[in-house]
């Protein structure tokens, strides 16, 4: 669009001469002599297409004088590895590299520490960690961390209802629950408050604890085996293996049931197959008076769980040679088991065991020197 100002023309015009007067020179060029200048009607053309000659004397001079033949030849070279590259098919993608990457601190850090993980694996294969008593309470005590004692029950904290052994509940005395930091119900009503909130969660622990307490008639509560067994009942539907054994035990005696003996075994056997130590050593003796082999393989689960009482049970059976074969080490070794934790049959029967081995070695030695 026309502005209509004679400044805008003038402009116009002078970059069309420039225009015009570089295509002109451009023109020249190619039709002078590169090296002289010269415009004659034919010219020499390189064969690189940069420079013409008009003769064969002013090409001799740019190629031998100005080295114009090495460069000739560069561009000639490269146009045509240029039309060759064009012209070729295109190359297929390359395909990846599979193999191990070089190693690096980082991969001996991750074999470190697999070599800790399967360490640490074959350390619990060999010192497995022991069954816990039940979902709620684990294998240990929480506070002190040490393994549940078989031959007490750990003593439920109404607060939380959470257990603790014994020794930890007599160090807490009448202080606050350090599990749950609550105080301790002072009166009987209070801690039936506490155990029967529980007992609405349907919590197997409290549910036992309950049915405990109507059996024994403690915390002013009017003994009621008939109330005990039915909540017994109620505990044992939830998994709680101490009520088994009680329920199988109210069975056996009729106390608040009737005598059923078959019901009565079919708990017991349900609460040793959860690893109660005293189910399993209760169905040893009965096996045992029924004069059934079995009863050293449940004598044994029992003992191995630290039940005293199967402890020294299966030691005599090794001194007398009953149901297995008689074996005075295992003997010993089952009877010392028990003595540490001060039981007096252990203790009697093993100093026993060690009067015969010491009088044994008086006998052998003077043997020896009568030879």
């Amino acid at each position: 669009m026309d502005s209509g100002d004679p400044r805008d023309d003038w402009k116009t015009k002078e970059r069309e001469y420039t225009e015009r007067k570089a295509r002109a020179k451009a023109l020249k060029l190619r039709l002078t002599c590169t090296i002289c200048g010269a415009s004659p009607k034919t010219l020499l053309n390189c064969p690189c297409g940069t420079t013409q000659y008009c003769s064969t004397a002013c090409q001799r001079i740019d190629w031998r004088d100005r080295g114009h033949r090495k460069a000739c030849k560069k561009i000639r070279n490269e146009r045509a590895a240029e039309a060759a590259r064009a012209e070729a098919p295109t190359p297929p993608p390359s395909l990846p590299v599979y193999g191990p990457a070089p190693r690096s601190h980082a991969d001996e850090v991750r074999a470190r520490i697999a070599a800790e993980h399967e360490a640490a694996r074959a350390r619990r294969e060999a010192n497995p960690e022991p069954e816990p008593v039940s979902a709620r309470f684990g294998s240990r005590c929480p506070i002190c961390m040490e393994e549940w004692d078989v031959n007490e029950e750990p003593i439920l904290r109404t607060c939380c209802c959470r257990a603790t052994c014994y020794s930890c509940e007599k160090r807490i005395g009448n202080a606050a629950c350090p599990l749950c930091k609550t105080l301790v119900p002072r009166t009987a009503e209070a801690y039936l408050e506490h155990l029967r909130r529980h007992v609405e969660n349907e919590v197997p622990e409290a549910i036992y604890q309950l049915a405990e307490l109507y059996r024994t008639g403690n915390i002013g509560l009017q003994k009621n085996p008939k109330k005990a067994a039915k909540i017994f009942k109620r505990a044992a539907e939830l998994g709680n293996a101490e009520a088994m054994v009680k329920l199988s035990a109210a069975y056996r005696e009729g106390r608040g049931v009737k005598i059923d003996g078959e019901k009565s075994m079919q708990l017991v056997r349900m609460a040793a197959d959860r690893g109660n130590a005293w189910a399993q050593c209760d169905i040893g003796f009965n096996l045992y008076n029924e004069e059934n082999r079995e009863c050293v393989h449940w004598m044994k689960l029992a003992a191995a769980r630290g039940y005293t009482h199967a402890e020294v049970s299966l030691a005599s059976w090794y001194m007398a040679g009953t149901f297995v074969d008689q074996s005075w080490s295992e003997a010993k070794l089952w009877f010392a088991r028990a003595a540490a934790k001060g039981d007096e049959d252990a203790i009697v029967f093993l100093e026993g065991i060690q009067m015969r081995e010491k009088r044994l070695r008086e006998e052998a030695s003077v043997g020896l020197g009568h030879a």
